[in-house]
């Protein structure tokens, strides 16, 4: 919340539904454009990242669509690390999008 109006979200989401695959999950950050530029990202996105911590994860994976360079930015600010880029595998407005993948690796976790 931003001055008593929801301004965003954060979520983990499961990255698979195959057992092996139970210490993944998917990071989805999202800022209301009416609130973009007061530091909300950035909060969230640490907030998110400390509390995948505190869980049995081993990894988050992101995928940013083309064009979003400051979440690539507040993704590398939070230890992600560029994986790789999908092609056209996104499409709005009519054009075919990007996707580039980003993974943060709990370096602790067994």
């Amino acid at each position: 919340e931003y001055k008593g109006e929801i301004a965003g979200y954060a979520a983990l989401n499961k990255w698979s539904e195959r057992k092996a695959y139970d210490i993944t999950a998917e990071i989805s950050v999202y800022v209301h454009s009416t609130f973009r530029g007061k530091g909300i990202g950035k909060l969230l996105v640490e907030s998110i990242v400390a509390i995948g911590g505190q869980t049995q994860l081993k990894t988050i994976i992101a995928r940013i669509t083309e064009g979003n360079d400051h979440s690539i930015y507040l993704h590398e600010r939070n230890g992600f690390q560029l994986v790789g880029t999908l092609k056209q595998v996104g499409k709005k407005f009519g054009k075919f999008l990007d996707v580039t993948i980003m993974q943060k690796v709990y370096e602790t976790k067994e």
